[in-house]
């Protein structure tokens, strides 16, 4: 619409005027929906959508429902609100199939549901205030639930918006992986991927880790599944491909087949596949990694994902700390003074910035001296090795390592790649020193 201005149609909403009607309300989120850049025609919001039982949704969009309310702020009001929208989205399930989010909005209100085997639970919420509107943080915000954007750049506050554990989309994710772990954690398979995981990181971490936290394992998962699917975006499976086959995807299969090794297989945290209902949600998370254009990654991007996902008191409390991604490349452009020949190990690499800059450096170097590209792709694991005791960094660090050769590289050279990333423990912490040991008695 030309024209239109996103600030002063969010500001009517906020206002709450007197004699505004439901309709009023749900013609201005549509003029949201249609033109506030969230890349969406006539053809994807449907107004007074039918429903089996004769009703109408209010605004539908893909697996979205939207219910407008003239004032959410009795309870009484929000209650019923809440039954009218547990039966559209039970109704939407159970009819299609797949997981549907529900809203609630009475313009100034904006609240999103999932559903539940107990009915619907609220698990985010934003409130728009007449007197100053936050454009950005509500179209993050409602941006993240749509997930119909295109080609956005994956920069450290984009990522936090719409993948942090401050943004809808983790927060539905962690909700449904609490679900997950309900229902699966009495499995003697997943028992043992998780008593694995704790025992790594009691190694690694020490005394500040509580092996009984929960919250940590399921933020754990969720930023694997999330970089394991990055990973194969970048190296050229459509996330469309992903959400028809999220098993394949967490088990490498899909990289063996285009010779690729070393990243994105089997791990503890396939766990989600052993619960009824895992594949929808790590096809879910595919689908709303599809927004942003991973080609354009300049920096160790999956530092602030972990970042964004895991608080920071818990990784000040664990003893977690990342090298600015400035330093690292100032160290590497200091330090590796010959890359072509020059060999780089990370004894800790975390989520691989040092990796991310020692790889940008090689392949800039080979490229302006005319190594091949093929070449020069397929001698960098020659040059540059990871190696953690943290199995979530582990995992970050494999992508990391793809992102820093980058999307366009690795499909056009086309040749093997075994990414040298590994898990272990490089200051032997758990290997008693015998000499020592020999001379104490």
């Amino acid at each position: 619409m030309p024209g239109f201005d996103l600030e002063n149609c969010l500001g009517r909403l906020a206002e709450r005027k007197p004699g505004r009607t439901e309709a009023d309300i749900q013609s201005d989120i549509k003029d949201v929906l249609l033109f506030g850049g969230f890349d969406l025609g006539d053809e994807h919001v449907r107004l007074e959508s039918p429903t089996e039982d004769q009703k109408r949704i209010d605004v539908e969009v893909g697996a979205l429902v939207i219910e407008c309310k003239r004032d959410l702020r009795p309870r009484r009001n929000l209650e019923e609100a809440e039954h009218q929208l547990a039966g559209y989205l039970a109704g939407r399930e159970g009819a299609n199939g797949g997981s549907y989010v529900g809203v609630l909005s009475d313009g100034a209100i904006w609240r999103c549901y999932r559903m539940t085997s107990d009915g619907i639970d609220n698990v985010s919420a934003l409130e728009l205030r007449a007197a100053h509107i936050d454009e950005r943080r509500f179209r993050w915000w409602l941006g993240a639930l749509l997930a119909t954007e295109h080609l956005i750049a994956p920069t450290a506050d984009s990522i936090e918006e719409r993948l942090g554990n401050q943004s809808p989309s983790c927060e539905l994710a962690l909700a449904r992986l609490r679900d997950l772990w309900s229902a699966a954690s009495g499995l003697p398979e997943v028992q043992l991927k998780r008593a694995l995981w704790a025992k790594l990181l009691q190694t690694a971490l020490g005394t500040q880790f509580h092996e009984d936290d929960d919250l940590l394992f399921l933020e754990h998962t969720y930023l694997v599944v999330v970089a394991t699917l990055i990973a194969h975006i970048v190296v050229g499976f459509e996330a469309e491909e992903l959400q028809n086959a999220p098993a394949t995807a967490l088990s490498g299969q899909l990289f063996a087949k285009v010779g690729i090794r070393g990243v994105g297989e089997a791990g503890f945290f396939d766990w989600v596949l052993d619960a009824a209902g895992g594949e929808g949600v790590v096809a879910d998370i595919a689908r709303r990694l599809s927004v942003f254009s991973w080609s354009g990654v300049d920096h160790d991007v999956l530092k602030a994902l972990y970042h964004s996902v895991v608080s920071p008191e818990t990784r000040h409390r664990l003893g977690e700390y990342y090298t600015p991604d400035w330093l690292a490349h100032q160290i590497v452009e200091t330090v590796v003074t010959d890359p072509l020949n020059t060999r780089v190990l990370d004894p800790a690499c975390g989520s691989g910035t040092f990796l991310f800059h020692a790889i940008r450096r090689f392949l800039r170097v080979a490229q302006a001296v005319g190594v091949p590209l093929a070449k020069a792709v397929s001698e960098v694991p020659e040059h540059v090795f990871g190696l953690d005791l943290h199995p979530v960094a582990v995992v970050l660090a494999q992508v990391t390592y793809l992102l820093a050769i980058g999307p366009k590289r690795v499909t056009e050279a086309g040749v093997p790649l075994s990414v040298p990333v590994y898990l272990g423990d490089s200051m032997r912490w758990e290997v008693a020193d015998e000499s020592i040991l020999a001379h104490s008695g």
